[in-house]
Protein backbone atom coordinates (compact mmCIF):
# COMPACT_ATOMS: atom_id res chain seq x y z
CA UNK A 1 0.00 0.00 0.00
CA UNK A 2 2.85 2.09 1.15
CA UNK A 3 4.01 1.41 -2.49
CA UNK A 4 1.05 2.62 -4.29
CA UNK A 5 0.89 5.70 -2.28
CA UNK A 6 4.49 6.84 -3.42
CA UNK A 7 3.95 5.65 -7.25
CA UNK A 8 0.47 7.90 -6.95
CA UNK A 9 2.60 10.74 -5.89
CA UNK A 10 5.38 9.93 -9.08
CA UNK A 11 1.98 9.89 -11.42
CA UNK A 12 0.20 13.01 -10.10
CA UNK A 13 3.58 14.88 -10.93
CA UNK A 14 4.01 13.32 -13.87
CA UNK A 15 0.55 14.45 -15.01
CA UNK A 16 1.15 18.03 -14.18
CA UNK A 17 4.03 17.97 -16.33
CA UNK A 18 2.79 16.18 -19.57
CA UNK A 19 -0.72 18.17 -19.25
CA UNK A 20 1.83 21.43 -19.04
CA UNK A 21 3.13 20.68 -22.14
CA UNK A 22 1.57 20.86 -25.37
CA UNK A 23 -1.97 21.11 -26.16
CA UNK A 24 -1.81 17.38 -27.47
CA UNK A 25 0.34 16.47 -24.63
CA UNK A 26 -2.90 15.42 -21.82
CA UNK A 27 -3.74 12.82 -24.87
CA UNK A 28 -0.44 10.61 -24.06
CA UNK A 29 -2.41 9.45 -20.69
CA UNK A 30 -4.10 7.64 -23.71
CA UNK A 31 -1.15 5.30 -23.58
CA UNK A 32 -1.40 3.80 -20.17
CA UNK A 33 -5.34 2.97 -20.78
CA UNK A 34 -4.34 1.26 -24.09
CA UNK A 35 -1.84 -0.71 -21.60
CA UNK A 36 -4.54 -1.64 -19.33
CA UNK A 37 -6.30 -2.42 -21.89
CA UNK A 38 -4.11 -5.15 -23.20
CA UNK A 39 -3.58 -6.53 -20.20
CA UNK A 40 -7.29 -6.91 -19.92
CA UNK A 41 -7.05 -9.33 -23.20
CA UNK A 42 -3.84 -11.09 -21.67
CA UNK A 43 -6.31 -12.74 -18.70
CA UNK A 44 -6.55 -15.84 -20.32
CA UNK A 45 -8.24 -17.03 -17.09
CA UNK A 46 -11.23 -15.14 -17.77
CA UNK A 47 -13.85 -15.99 -19.99
CA UNK A 48 -14.40 -14.16 -23.62
CA UNK A 49 -17.43 -12.38 -21.44
CA UNK A 50 -15.02 -11.36 -18.27
CA UNK A 51 -12.35 -9.88 -20.68
CA UNK A 52 -14.90 -8.17 -22.89
CA UNK A 53 -16.40 -6.34 -19.45
CA UNK A 54 -12.91 -5.35 -18.67
CA UNK A 55 -12.19 -4.04 -21.98
CA UNK A 56 -15.40 -2.47 -22.02
CA UNK A 57 -14.91 -0.77 -18.92
CA UNK A 58 -11.22 0.55 -19.92
CA UNK A 59 -13.19 2.07 -22.94
CA UNK A 60 -15.38 3.57 -20.71
CA UNK A 61 -12.70 5.26 -18.40
CA UNK A 62 -10.64 5.96 -21.95
CA UNK A 63 -13.75 7.83 -23.19
CA UNK A 64 -14.38 9.60 -20.54
CA UNK A 65 -10.93 11.15 -20.26
CA UNK A 66 -11.14 11.89 -23.91
CA UNK A 67 -14.88 13.17 -23.35
CA UNK A 68 -13.16 15.55 -20.37
CA UNK A 69 -10.29 16.94 -22.33
CA UNK A 70 -12.38 17.98 -25.41
CA UNK A 71 -15.13 19.37 -23.18
CA UNK A 72 -12.85 21.68 -20.86
CA UNK A 73 -9.66 21.52 -23.49
CA UNK A 74 -7.10 24.27 -21.35
CA UNK A 75 -8.60 23.15 -18.27
CA UNK A 76 -8.11 19.11 -18.88
CA UNK A 77 -4.55 19.14 -17.49
CA UNK A 78 -5.88 20.61 -14.04
CA UNK A 79 -8.95 18.50 -13.99
CA UNK A 80 -6.90 15.37 -14.75
CA UNK A 81 -3.96 16.31 -12.22
CA UNK A 82 -7.05 16.98 -9.56
CA UNK A 83 -7.97 13.87 -9.79
CA UNK A 84 -4.58 12.10 -9.56
CA UNK A 85 -3.92 14.32 -6.75
CA UNK A 86 -7.10 13.47 -5.14
CA UNK A 87 -6.68 9.39 -5.71
CA UNK A 88 -3.29 10.50 -4.18
CA UNK A 89 -4.25 12.11 -0.39
CA UNK A 90 -7.06 8.77 -0.51
CA UNK A 91 -4.73 5.95 -0.93
CA UNK A 92 -1.98 7.50 1.42
CA UNK A 93 -4.67 8.31 4.44
CA UNK A 94 -6.12 5.16 4.21
CA UNK A 95 -2.95 3.51 4.33
CA UNK A 96 -2.13 5.49 7.25
CA UNK A 97 -5.81 5.29 8.84
CA UNK A 98 -5.53 1.31 8.22
CA UNK A 99 -2.16 1.23 10.08
CA UNK A 100 -3.12 3.15 12.61
CA UNK A 101 -6.91 2.19 13.41
CA UNK A 102 -7.82 -0.71 11.65
CA UNK A 103 -9.79 -3.42 12.93
CA UNK A 104 -12.52 -4.27 10.19
CA UNK A 105 -11.77 -5.33 6.62
CA UNK A 106 -13.31 -3.91 3.79
CA UNK A 107 -13.41 -6.57 1.64
CA UNK A 108 -11.21 -9.28 2.70
CA UNK A 109 -11.54 -11.70 -0.23
CA UNK A 110 -10.50 -9.38 -2.69
CA UNK A 111 -7.88 -6.97 -0.62
CA UNK A 112 -7.42 -8.65 3.14
CA UNK A 113 -5.50 -5.67 4.28
CA UNK A 114 -7.56 -2.43 3.62
CA UNK A 115 -10.21 -2.10 6.37
CA UNK A 116 -13.52 0.54 7.05
CA UNK A 117 -11.38 2.53 9.41
CA UNK A 118 -8.58 3.55 6.61
CA UNK A 119 -11.18 3.89 4.39
CA UNK A 120 -13.42 6.45 6.27
CA UNK A 121 -10.15 8.04 7.55
CA UNK A 122 -8.75 8.20 3.45
CA UNK A 123 -12.22 9.67 2.35
CA UNK A 124 -11.98 12.42 5.34
CA UNK A 125 -8.69 13.37 4.64
CA UNK A 126 -9.61 13.31 0.70
CA UNK A 127 -13.05 15.63 1.35
CA UNK A 128 -11.23 17.99 3.68
CA UNK A 129 -7.58 18.50 2.16
CA UNK A 130 -9.24 18.16 -1.36
CA UNK A 131 -11.31 21.30 -1.12
CA UNK A 132 -8.73 22.80 0.60
CA UNK A 133 -6.37 22.47 -2.59
CA UNK A 134 -9.10 23.59 -4.98
CA UNK A 135 -10.16 26.42 -3.20
CA UNK A 136 -6.92 28.04 -3.38
CA UNK A 137 -5.87 26.49 -6.58
CA UNK A 138 -5.57 28.86 -9.45
CA UNK A 139 -5.97 26.79 -12.35
CA UNK A 140 -7.17 27.85 -16.32
CA UNK A 141 -10.36 29.48 -16.39
CA UNK A 142 -13.56 27.22 -17.35
CA UNK A 143 -16.90 26.64 -16.12
CA UNK A 144 -15.79 23.37 -14.25
CA UNK A 145 -12.59 25.19 -12.64
CA UNK A 146 -14.63 27.77 -11.79
CA UNK A 147 -17.25 25.65 -10.52
CA UNK A 148 -14.75 22.82 -8.73
CA UNK A 149 -12.68 25.93 -7.11
CA UNK A 150 -16.26 27.76 -5.67
CA UNK A 151 -16.30 27.38 -2.08
CA UNK A 152 -19.58 26.21 -1.93
CA UNK A 153 -18.85 23.42 -4.58
CA UNK A 154 -15.11 22.40 -3.35
CA UNK A 155 -15.89 19.65 -1.57
CA UNK A 156 -18.20 17.82 -4.52
CA UNK A 157 -15.01 16.50 -6.96
CA UNK A 158 -13.37 15.43 -3.43
CA UNK A 159 -16.16 13.83 -2.41
CA UNK A 160 -16.80 11.91 -5.65
CA UNK A 161 -12.72 10.58 -5.31
CA UNK A 162 -13.53 9.85 -1.36
CA UNK A 163 -16.23 7.87 -2.27
CA UNK A 164 -15.28 6.13 -5.64
CA UNK A 165 -11.28 5.79 -5.65
CA UNK A 166 -11.19 2.62 -2.87
CA UNK A 167 -13.58 0.76 -4.92
CA UNK A 168 -12.00 1.30 -8.24
CA UNK A 169 -8.78 -0.10 -6.76
CA UNK A 170 -11.57 -3.14 -5.36
CA UNK A 171 -12.71 -3.38 -9.37
CA UNK A 172 -9.28 -4.14 -10.12
CA UNK A 173 -8.61 -6.84 -7.49
CA UNK A 174 -11.55 -8.36 -8.59
CA UNK A 175 -10.59 -8.86 -11.94
CA UNK A 176 -6.96 -10.06 -10.70
CA UNK A 177 -8.75 -12.51 -8.46
CA UNK A 178 -11.04 -13.77 -11.25
CA UNK A 179 -7.58 -14.55 -13.12
CA UNK A 180 -6.11 -15.91 -10.86
CA UNK A 181 -3.09 -13.55 -10.46
CA UNK A 182 -1.63 -11.16 -8.15
CA UNK A 183 -0.23 -8.66 -10.34
CA UNK A 184 -1.85 -7.75 -13.54
CA UNK A 185 1.31 -7.34 -15.27
CA UNK A 186 5.26 -6.00 -15.77
CA UNK A 187 5.07 -2.45 -16.62
CA UNK A 188 7.10 -1.76 -13.74
CA UNK A 189 9.29 -4.65 -12.29
CA UNK A 190 8.18 -5.47 -8.81
CA UNK A 191 5.19 -2.71 -8.62
CA UNK A 192 2.81 -4.25 -11.08
CA UNK A 193 1.15 -3.59 -14.10
CA UNK A 194 -0.92 -0.87 -15.76
CA UNK A 195 -4.10 -1.81 -13.85
CA UNK A 196 -2.16 -2.08 -10.75
CA UNK A 197 -1.29 1.40 -10.94
CA UNK A 198 -4.38 3.28 -12.33
CA UNK A 199 -7.28 0.73 -11.25
CA UNK A 200 -8.46 4.20 -9.11
CA UNK A 201 -8.22 6.36 -11.51
CA UNK A 202 -10.49 4.18 -14.05
CA UNK A 203 -13.47 4.17 -12.12
CA UNK A 204 -12.80 8.13 -10.90
CA UNK A 205 -12.61 9.62 -13.98
CA UNK A 206 -15.58 7.73 -15.29
CA UNK A 207 -17.84 8.98 -12.27
CA UNK A 208 -15.94 13.09 -12.95
CA UNK A 209 -17.22 12.79 -16.36
CA UNK A 210 -21.00 12.24 -15.07
CA UNK A 211 -20.40 15.39 -12.69
CA UNK A 212 -19.23 17.23 -15.58
CA UNK A 213 -22.48 16.49 -17.42
CA UNK A 214 -24.13 17.51 -14.02
CA UNK A 215 -22.34 21.10 -14.05
CA UNK A 216 -23.03 21.29 -18.04
CA UNK A 217 -26.46 21.39 -17.43
CA UNK A 218 -26.49 23.54 -13.96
Amino acid sequence: MMQRSLWGAVYALAIFWICNGRPWSPYLLGLPLLGVAWEFWRMRSLNITQRGIGLSYTLLAAWSTYHLMSTWEDSAGFILFSIFVLIWISDSMAYVGGRLLGRTPLAPTLSPKKTWEGAIVGGLFTLLLGSAYLVQLDGPTSRFTEFATWPRYAWLLPAVIAIVAPFGDLVGSKFKRMAQIKDSGVFLPGHGGFLDRFDSFLLSVILVALLQSYILVA
